[in-house]
């Protein structure tokens, strides 16, 4: 039975796998003639353990992208990826400089680097064999080099890589690749911490890559409103049974809609990301956000009386209105939105409900709107 739904799972993946290819337009005959890698040995106990890991298809965490962000300020490439490849495809649990979820693992560069123990070094990929007619060379992202380090379990099963990617053909230095080497190590020993909430612990256990697929939001990479709100569920009943405190925070985006009338909606899909990332980049690992629904995010912080709540406040919104926006054309030079934010705490008991947290937090959020925008509230 456990076989089935296995197979089941993987169907569906290599269905997702597909529709990729066909979003990015990629002639079948280019794939079919490309030099795919070979499956490692223990590909089977590779994938068991993989899917045992419970990550794929989770909400991206700063303690990744944190990795990702050095790798290319310190390798100076303008894209880097945690990348863990799937029966079918590869997926990346924190990816810099494209907006991709995933790749089929057909054209995937690290699905070559996980067949070796070494770091796989790729100075110009329209030179190399297996590499000059893949469509991820031969199209978007334009791919020229690529270096990847294997990424290892604690008993030695690779399961992806960190990698690389530049634009343009290039060597990487002894130092390059030390420090791409070092920040591997960092990125095996985050995978395997858990360092989700209890309830987010339990929803990872309770479903599979497939079910948690259909509870991220695609644009954000953040929890979508049907997966925040199971974990919110899960969060209260905890809280009720500790009788500890449970906090919620509101953010709007201040006039979305003008920023998409005049800016274009590639601009608005970018602000959304970036608003995420910064929230992502200033709550605590325990902490769960997701997208509410169009400019709205919802924050889920267990454990989090009101003393605690304003810093992270003042946190967050350093973060999200002190940034700059700059689009992919470079014309944006300055900060073109703001973040309205509410937030309540309540310590659940039979006098209160969830409803009465979402409306209180909601509350301060319109609260901290009236008062000039780009602020934020304590519902009191």
């Amino acid at each position: 039975m456990k076989n089935d739904l296995a197979a089941a799972d993987d169907n569906v993946v290599h269905k997702m796998a597909q529709k990729i290819l066909e979003r990015l337009g990629l002639a079948k005959q280019v794939i079919t003639g490309m030099k795919e890698a070979a499956l490692p040995e223990n590909e089977q106990e590779r994938l068991d353990f993989l899917h045992g890991m419970h990550v794929l298809d989770t909400p991206i965490e700063e303690r990744f992208e944190r990795i990702t962000r050095l790798v290319c300020t310190t390798l100076d490439v303008p894209i880097a990826a945690i990348s863990l490849v799937d029966g079918t495809r590869q997926w990346f649990k924190s990816v810099q400089g494209i907006n991709a979820s995933e790749t089929p693992r057909s054209i995937a560069f690290c699905a070559h680097t996980i067949l070796d123990n070494g770091i796989m070094v790729v100075p110009d990929a329209t030179k190399d064999d297996r590499f000059y007619n893949n469509p991820l060379v031969q199209g978007d992202p334009n791919i020229r080099s690529y270096v990847g380090c294997p990424i290892f379990t604690s008993n030695k099963i690779k399961v992806g890589t960190l990698c690389a990617i530049d634009t343009k053909e290039r060597n990487f230095t002894k130092d390059q690749l030390n420090t791409l080497r070092d920040l591997t190590r960092i990125a095996e020993s985050e995978l395997a911490i858990d360092a989700f909430s209890e309830a987010g612990q339990q929803l990872l256990m309770e479903t599979n890559e497939v079910k948690r697929s259909a509870m991220i939001d695609p644009l954000s990479k953040v929890w979508n409103r049907a997966g925040i709100e199971i974990l919110l569920k899960k969060e209260w009943e905890i809280a009720k049974r500790k009788e500890s405190a449970l906090s919620l925070i509101f953010f709007d985006i201040d006039d979305f809609k003008k920023i998409n009338d005049t800016h274009g909606h590639n601009t608005g899909d970018d602000v959304i990301r970036k608003v995420s990332r910064a929230i992502i980049a200033s709550i605590r690992s325990c902490d769960s956000i997701g997208r509410w629904g169009g400019d709205k995010f919802l924050a889920v912080l267990p454990t989090c009386a009101p003393s605690d709540l304003r810093c992270i406040l003042g946190n967050i919104d350093e973060a999200v209105n002190s940034s700059e926006m700059d689009d992919r054309f470079n014309i944006l030079r300055k900060n073109i939105y703001t973040v309205s934010m509410g937030a309540a705490c309540l310590v659940p008991d039979g006098s209160h409900s969830i409803e009465t947290l979402i409306k209180n937090a909601d509350r301060a959020m319109y609260r901290a709107k009236k008062s000039g925008k780009g602020k934020f509230e304590l519902y009191i």
